[in-house]
């Protein structure tokens, strides 16, 4: 059981997400078209009643959506809608003995990734003198797509307040959580693959960030103590490298699931398609060491449920440890894998082998429970 105090801060709306504000636009654009009728004003005073109608528009979608939660975030979609990379926003202010995000550029141009922009964060506590012969496990977050990055998960995914929740109601063991770039720095949806003559992210992600990360910070480099996770298309992301190197990580976290690789960069290779598909290759895949799997989605999103369900019994009858979480009311937006993190990094916690997790002040929340090898959780129900 997850204390209220986590989920409410996952939950909650920043000003840009609120309802408030698309009623005030709203309000505003009834009264302009009234004021423009009433007067019976040029043709040119309509621009005002039009844009305040977009902006209404706009406003209920990300009220909707999550994705934009602040300035930053609507320098960045503006950005990225201008044809820029994803790599904008600003690191936020460290907190005195709370999260601390760092900036880690990791390139690997004999991979064909010319950049590598990686947002570590780094748990309260982490610089601390008291804690400086201290190790920690390690989450990797892939971000979804179109045109994402590793900033979505400080924005609209909200992974510095959630971590710095789980913190200060210790609710899970202090962790490093590594927010990376799956688009080799050019804004293309690559699905974290080895590209036939493109970027080769397979191998930079399970390769060259571990090593930079596990070089830079103090974590506990081995597979017991590592994760990998993400949402919609970053979620097959790390269910197809989890599954494809079990010697890196031993957790997978997926919200918003996606089933096979949904982009053009494997057309003409039938057989790579087949060999990234994990409903696919599933039933010949041997589990070669234990393996936990949370999967999660939005309960609107039947697509979502469909795919997570027929993941969960996949996994599940080779052997893996699975969850799966349905949230209420959500779809297939950021807002719902904002509300995924703090249940996804719990279960990260509970199934490390180097950190043991701190007992959970009771204060509310759903409570999760362990699901036997080989029994998916059914939809409506948090296992564990």
């Amino acid at each position: 059981m997850l204390p209220s105090a986590v989920t409410d801060q996952a939950g909650a709306r920043s000003p840009w997400e609120s309802l408030g504000l698309v009623v005030v636009l709203a309000v505003l654009t009834v009264a302009a078209i009234a004021l423009v009728r009433r007067r019976r004003m040029r043709r040119a005073a309509l621009v005002v009643p039009v844009v305040l109608g977009l902006l209404t528009c706009a406003a209920g979608a990300n009220s909707y959506i999550g994705y934009v939660r602040s300035l930053d975030d609507l320098a960045s979609l503006v950005h990225l809608a201008d044809g820029g990379d994803s790599e904008l926003r600003a690191i936020p202010a460290a907190v005195p003995g709370g999260v601390r995000v760092a900036d880690l550029s990791v390139p690997d141009p004999a991979l064909r990734v010319p950049t590598g922009r990686t947002r570590v964060l780094l748990p309260p506590g982490y610089d601390d003198p008291r804690n400086a012969g201290r190790r920690y496990p390690v989450v990797y977050l892939v971000h979804g797509y179109p045109s994402g990055g590793p900033d979505d998960w400080l924005g609209p995914g909200g992974a510095a307040g959630t971590l710095q929740a789980l913190s200060d109601t210790r609710a899970a063991a202090p962790m490093i959580v590594v927010a990376v770039d799956a688009t080799a720095g050019s804004g293309t949806d690559w699905e974290c693959l080895d590209v036939p003559g493109g970027p080769q992210l397979e191998s930079y992600l399970t390769g060259t960030v571990p090593r930079a990360v596990d070089a830079a910070f103090r974590t506990l480099p081995d597979r017991g103590d590592r994760a990998i996770g993400g949402m919609s298309g970053g979620a097959f992301c790390a269910l197809n490298l989890g599954l494809h190197h079990q010697d890196t990580y031993s957790v997978i976290l997926a919200t918003e699931p996606e089933a096979t690789p949904d982009t053009p960069v494997l057309d003409g290779h039938p057989e790579l398609v087949a060999a990234n598909t994990p409903l696919d290759y599933l039933a010949s895949t041997r589990l070669l060491r234990p393996l936990s799997v949370m999967l999660h989605a939005g309960v609107v999103a039947r697509t979502d449920v469909d795919v997570a369900e027929r993941l969960g019994r996949a996994l599940a009858s080779r052997g893996a440890a699975v969850a799966l979480r349905v949230e209420p009311g959500e779809w297939h937006t950021w807002r719902t894998a904002r509300l995924a993190l703090p249940y996804l990094l719990t279960f990260a916690a509970e199934h490390f082998t180097g950190a043991t997790p701190e007992p959970a002040p009771v204060t509310g929340g759903r409570t999760a429970r362990a699901a036997p090898a080989g029994t998916p959780a059914s939809p409506g129900s948090t296992r564990r």
